[in-house]
């Protein structure tokens, strides 16, 4: 009887520790189990080393695609599916919208139009982005838009303009419908693909190209996301490879941490924003490595 008991307290000791393991353990990153690519691996890594002194705290959540247009493959798949604020990044599903009004005749190209498609995309006016909400006839329109003729935007939801201050946290995205995004604009599958290229392609702040070891020589289209609880990037990266072919990929990195529009800022904005676009700059390198080895160059 005496060793039953003794067991039995032992089987529930074990479990109390596993249990309590289980609770502390920090949760690993989402991997796509199809992908076959050291690169993620490396992208985890270098994540990490950035907890949690370092530019990232526990409570910063992680998502990051990169897939080589060439190849038609994606290389890294890390919490794709996590839906996150958008921030700016929501602007692109904006311009998509109003240009599928365009294309169907309900809505005209006009110069006021290339205005604020400027301004909104290259310097991130939220003004401008609201023309376009309210000219398309209010966010759920546009979200409307977006689920009836694009239905493979599986984490975008538009449900509101952006406030006067900038604050905006109910609009939501993914890296996997990011991603989706530039593939689709790069194959000229989006209605006006050619104009979506030309504002993304303008001169702008960005966090996987500026700042980088990443060569002059490469053209970028993208988009940032900045508001505090999000930053983000994602575009296209077009690169040249040692025998002079251009070689597109998109890279999406997306950090975020819903505990901070709703909490006290230890640090400034500016301090916040530019610790976590210097782990997207570090892993946009990597990417960028990776690839350019992959044609045979050397990094």
């Amino acid at each position: 009887m005496k060793t039953y008991v003794y067991n039995l307290i032992g089987l529930l000791v074990c479990c109390g520790l596993i249990v309590l393991l289980c609770g502390t353990t920090v949760i690993h990153a989402a991997y796509d189990p199809t992908i076959d690519s050291p690169l993620e691996q490396t992208i985890d890594s270098l994540v990490k080393q950035f907890r949690p002194r370092k530019g990232l705290t526990y409570s910063d959540r992680t998502s990051f695609v990169v897939y080589d247009i060439s190849r038609n493959k994606k290389l890294v798949s890390i919490n794709e599916d996590r839906q996150m604020m958008a921030a700016s990044l929501i602007k692109n599903f904006v311009m998509l919208a109003y240009f599928h009004e365009v294309k169907h005749g309900r809505l005209k190209y006009t110069d006021r139009s290339r205005y604020h498609l400027r301004k909104m995309i290259q310097v991130s006016s939220n003004v401008s982005t609201n023309y376009f909400i309210n000219l398309i006839g209010g966010p759920s329109k546009v979200s409307r838009i977006l689920k009836y003729n694009y239905s493979y935007f599986k984490q975008t939801k538009i449900v509101e303009r952006i406030p006067t201050n900038g604050r905006t946290y109910r609009n939501k995205t993914s890296a996997h419908d990011l991603n989706k995004f530039y593939v689709q604009l790069w194959h000229d599958k989006l209605p006006y693909s050619h104009k979506m290229k030309v504002y993304l392609g303008l001169p702008n702040g960005d966090y996987i190209y500026k700042k980088t070891r990443i060569p002059a020589s490469a053209k970028v289209y993208n988009k940032t996301g900045t508001v505090y609880g999000l930053v983000g990037d994602s575009g296209i990266i077009v690169m040249r490879d040692p025998k002079g072919k251009l070689r597109p990929y998109v890279f999406t990195g997306l950090i975020e941490d819903r505990s901070k529009p709703y909490g006290r800022r230890r640090i400034s904005f500016g301090a916040w924003v530019n610790q976590r676009a210097n782990v997207l700059r570090r892993v946009s390198e990597k990417a960028y490595g990776y690839i350019y080895k992959s044609y045979g160059g050397r990094w």
